[in-house]
């Protein structure tokens, strides 16, 4: 502002001195100066514009370069992983299963293997005894006294002796082995229609089941029972 007030100035004086044609001619040079030098200010700012362009852009550069650095510095280097990658991060050991005898654990410390666990012995399964074998020995006096058997055969062990009377008097039964001559068991006088039962314990043999009252026996009131 105080350089167009002193222009203005300066015009006046010339004017009242030289007039207004000699004035506008010898401010010209001066008017021209001033746009020459607002050309070459405004040409010297945008060279320096330009300059600036490229040392903004380095100066960039040096600030990503120096992150660039701080970031790998945090970073931990040096270890990679077992496929061979190449990444910056440490390798993660694989867990040691329990076939295997030695391993690693994130520590470092060795892993020792199971043992294998022992097996349960089998459970015995209890052992029932065998059901007792059944004989059933029917005695019959109507036309002939006589016992009659439900099978001639039995397995070695406990037998039932089922006595069925089946007469008109009363009978008995005894079971006796004749090759040793002692009584196995004995069921006592058995009214007509009574079904009485013994359980005896017989080894291998041939037993003689027969009926001791007088005369019966003799009569064929007998009979032979194996035992295998």
């Amino acid at each position: 502002m105080k350089g167009a007030a002193r222009s203005a100035l300066i015009l006046g004086v010339l004017c009242l001195i030289c007039g207004v044609p000699g004035a506008i001619a010898i401010a010209a040079p001066g008017h021209a100066g001033s746009r020459r030098s607002s050309r070459s200010s405004r040409t010297c700012h945008r060279a320096r514009h330009h300059r600036c362009k490229p040392a903004r852009a380095h100066k960039r550069s040096a600030r990503k370069d120096k992150r660039r650095s701080k970031s790998k510095a945090t970073k931990p280097s040096g270890a990679t992983t077992g496929s061979g990658s190449g990444s910056p991060w440490a390798t993660v050991p694989a867990a040691v299963g329990p076939g295997s005898t030695a391993g690693s654990t994130g520590s470092g410390s060795p892993v020792e293997a199971a043992p294998p666990a022992e097996s349960a012995p089998p459970a015995e399964s209890p052992t029932t005894p065998p059901a007792p074998t059944r004989v059933e020995v029917t005695a019959e006096d109507t036309e002939a006294f006589r016992f009659v058997l439900s099978r001639p055969t039995v397995p070695a062990g406990k037998v039932i002796l089922e006595f069925v009377n089946h007469g008109q008097d009363e009978h008995n039964l005894n079971a006796v082995e004749p090759a040793e001559g002692s009584v196995a068991g004995s069921i006592p006088n058995t009214a007509p229609g009574a079904h009485p039962s013994l359980t005896v314990n017989l080894r291998p043999g041939s037993y003689t089941l027969f009926c001791s009252l007088p005369g019966h026996e003799a009569k064929g009131m007998k009979a032979t029972l194996v035992v295998e």
